[in-house]
């Protein structure tokens, strides 16, 4: 199975889980005993199990019909369309329903494989739409026609189609080639997977009578108090995986070659072009030209690793900073937090986005209303994300909720995606209207975070405790912004690469890699060891050339937190009216039409840079 999308939030969690190691974490209950209240009421999705059974079948036979009937004229085609949408509400409707199953107990292969069917039901669903509508009768609608067949609220869905004529193939061949793309690329994604998972279980780092997993026990490692025990752990951890580097490179190099190879079938040049187009809306030169831009900001990135550096200095008397000695603990680390503290803090965070919003996040994370699914469990698949559709239920499901910062943020963003999907429902959107550029998801959800950490920020008592949000703030945004540049720069020079035969080995990439982190990073060419942390990386394997949508979509949230600020009495109306419209038109055309701006490159780098400066400059003042 592929990755999701919103895989991010899981290494959002994974990275900002500051204190995962202590006796506290590990004891604390943020369900305070009454855990069972936070699990999922399925019957919301369909009564009983036999039930979704039932109607899944009567469903896809039902879609089979409406694929072999051929009659796509005029006359007939808002009906078929209507037909279209009612079967992508009720296989999405089954899809979540098998997937949260699955998601609950991953030994449920059953439930895996009904979800992996009816999502390639799905694709060859839209596929026989897509090609219907490219046919020459349907491929030059007229406003006129439009107008007289009652199709006007298809009409960005058959725009989208039509502009896409070129890169459509025969319903037969997308099956084909997603039967044999997915196998290939699955297997090279288990491969990374099954090397990551020995690699983990098998190497432990021993040091002053302390055993720590290089894999899992990382984070432990970083805030160890023993600066011998950092340097060494930190070493060993990047040594862990970089004595299997060929097998990582040689992995890397065949997905770049297998996406490469799937994007011509698709008729684009490679697949950064294919993925930016399908994911973004925009063309590969203009990525290259942002991620250019943000290579001449780099120095921002490394004037707040000198503050935080200087900080670390000054606090543990250190002479020389290391990369490893930055997340070291401070003067402040905070307590877990109840569920019920969390919540309240979320909903004190939102205010600004106004009542409708938050009344709807209350009754999200209010258990009694069984949309919740976040308690945890032996057998739960790692991820964390908020599912709906139109006409289908809501629900937020995390493998597991701690009570710390990280956990809360990560409740914040993926109920964000949540309630997103529940607003375009109410307003009754075309239901394939609720899919558009996934950076647009993710900037609404990352506004979300951003204004939990200025409430927890502006409710805190002490500057240490106001230092650690606001330190808290630039790492969030500085791996949004910076980091993601890091690796979109670094994922689209290996393709380029690869397509031009100069990416042949472990070497090329190490290369690579250097070249770009020497302009990013303080540090780097002072610790030779971390040539190829790159293997960690896990995007560039399980969902190559996303990362770049992070960037994309940190810009973008920047400049809803800006407008935010700058008129708070009417952001939220037009922001509410953004959401509940759903993707009828381009993401430019969108922002230009509710909050009134566009996706101008240069202006928005410059925002999110000038945002960047600002929190560092009020971290530098919390500090001294």
């Amino acid at each position: 199975m592929r990755s999701s999308p919103f895989k991010y939030a899981a290494l959002i969690c994974i990275s900002f889980l500051s204190i995962a190691g202590s006796c506290i974490a590990q004891n604390f209950d943020p369900f305070e005993g009454k855990s069972s209240q936070y699990q999922l009421d399925l019957s919301r999705y369909f009564t009983t199990p036999k039930e979704e059974l039932n109607t899944l079948n009567v469903l896809l036979d039902r879609v089979k019909k409406f694929e072999n009937n051929t009659a796509w004229d005029l006359p007939v085609l808002a009906e078929r369309l209507d037909q279209y949408e009612h079967f992508s509400v009720e296989l999405t409707r089954h899809m979540l329903y098998e997937r949260l199953l699955y998601y609950d107990n991953k030994n449920d292969t059953a439930a895996r494989k009904r979800m992996n069917y009816d999502n390639n039901v799905a694709s060859e669903l839209r596929a026989t739409v897509n090609l219907a509508l490219t046919q020459k009768e349907l491929s030059t609608l007229t406003d006129a026609e439009i107008n007289q067949f009652h199709l006007d609220k298809f009409r960005y869905l058959i725009a989208s189609i039509q502009r896409n004529t070129s890169h459509t193939l025969p319903v037969a061949g997308t099956k084909i080639i997603n039967e044999l793309a997915g196998s290939v690329l699955d297997r090279l994604d288990d491969r990374y997977d099954a090397l990551m998972d020995d690699i983990n279980k098998n190497l432990v780092f021993d040091s002053i009578g302390k055993k720590f997993n290089p894999g899992t026990g990382i984070a432990a490692i970083r805030h160890n108090k023993n600066a011998y025990i950092r340097e060494t752990g930190a070493k060993a951890f990047l040594d862990a995986y970089a004595q299997h580097e060929e097998v990582f490179a040689a992995t890397l190099i065949d997905i770049a070659n297998e996406e490469n190879a799937l994007a011509r079938l698709y008729n684009y040049p490679d697949a950064p072009a294919r993925m930016y187009d399908k994911r973004l809306q925009v063309t590969e030169d203009s990525v290259k030209g942002l991620l250019n831009e943000l290579n001449q900001h780099a120095g921002v990135l490394k004037t707040y690793q000198q503050v935080q550096a200087e900080q670390v200095k000054r606090v543990t008397g250190l002479l020389q900073i290391h990369s490893w000695d930055m997340d070291l603990p401070l003067n402040y680390t905070p307590q877990p937090q109840t569920f019920v503290s969390a919540r309240k803090s979320i909903l004190q965070a939102l205010q600004p986005l106004g009542k409708d919003y938050v009344s709807h996040f209350a009754d999200l994370l209010d258990p009694t209303q069984g949309k919740l699914d976040i308690t945890g469990g032996k057998s739960r698949v790692t991820d964390y994300t908020g599912l709906g559709y139109p006409g289908v239920p809501i629900t937020l499901y995390m493998k597991s909720f701690s009570g710390e910062t990280g956990s809360i943020r990560v409740l914040i963003h993926e109920g964000g995606h949540s309630i997103h999907r529940l607003l375009m429902s109410e307003n009754h959107i075309v239901p394939t209207n609720s899919s558009g550029p996934n950076f647009l998801f993710e900037s609404f959800a990352i506004l979300n975070e951003f204004l939990l950490l200025d409430e927890l920020t502006n409710s805190s008592r002490s500057s240490d405790s106001k230092a650690f949000y606001t330190k808290t703030f630039i790492d969030d945004l500085a791996d949004q912004l910076f980091t993601c540049a890091e690796e979109g720069t670094f994922e689209q020079g290996i393709y380029d690469g690869v397509s031009a035969g100069k990416i042949k080995n472990q070497k090329d990439i190490d290369s690579l890699y250097a070249g770009i982190m020497n302009k990013y990073d303080l540090f780097f060419k002072d610790e030779p060891e971390r040539h190829a942390e790159w293997i960690n990386k896990r995007l560039l394997y399980d969902d190559p050339i996303y990362n770049v949508n992070y960037l994309y979509a940190s810009l973008v949230a920047c400049k809803l937190y800006e407008l935010l600020h700058k008129d708070p009495e009417n952001f939220a109306i037009h922001y509410i009216a953004l959401l509940r419209n759903g993707f009828n038109a381009s993401a430019d055309d969108l922002l230009q039409k509710f909050m009134g701006f566009g996706m101008d490159g240069t202006q928005m780098v410059e925002g999110a840079v000038g945002l960047m400066r600002k929190k560092t400059t009020d971290l530098k003042l919390l500090y001294n």
